[in-house]
């Protein structure tokens, strides 16, 4: 019996951030959508999102989380 040597597929390198950008969902009512999807994940992952959303007075973004200091 002949030993035929075992190739493996060359690895692949791995993916790359995409150049197209990101779709712009921050007009969407997720309360909405919660209240009418009738997709079981989309509406528990609505549900989270509404659970753990923070109200106006509690956002809180930092000086720190700017762009401009992401840069240096």
């Amino acid at each position: 019996m002949a030993n035929t040597p075992r190739t493996e597929p060359a690895a692949a390198a791995p993916p790359g951030p995409s150049a197209e950008p990101l779709p712009d969902f921050a007009a969407v009512d997720v309360g909405s959508l919660a209240a009418r999807t009738d997709h079981a994940v989309l509406g528990e992952v609505a549900a989270l999102l509404l659970r753990n959303w923070p109200k106006g007075d509690e956002a809180v973004a930092y000086y720190e989380d700017g762009p401009g200091n992401w840069l240096r």
